[in-house]
């Protein structure tokens, strides 16, 4: 399994469109994806994040498609204007 995690540092139009933000990415259901998690942070200091992205994929193609997939790309279409900037993790998850 595939973790996929973003971090985002919102524009102040951003931090007001929370709420819009959080909906359309937990609206995606893409092929491959397996979970989808939002979150905002509580933590309020000069290196903190306002919130934070967590995706779970059944395979590294999986995650692949996803970026090329119509519904990201409107996803991204609607979150990148209201983004200062972001940060991402991909690494592989093992289950026992």
């Amino acid at each position: 399994m595939i973790r996929h995690i973003v971090v985002w540092k919102l524009k102040p139009e951003g931090i007001a469109a929370f709420d819009l933000i959080e909906k359309t990415l937990m609206a995606q259901k893409i092929p491959g994806l397996l979970r989808t998690e939002v979150g905002r942070n509580f933590t309020q200091n000069r290196r903190a994040v306002d919130f934070a992205l967590v995706m779970d994929f059944e395979s590294r193609e999986a995650l692949a498609a996803y970026h090329k997939h119509p519904a990201h790309l409107k996803t991204r279409a609607i979150v990148d204007p209201l983004a200062a900037d972001h940060w991402i993790a991909d690494y592989e998850v093992t289950t026992d």
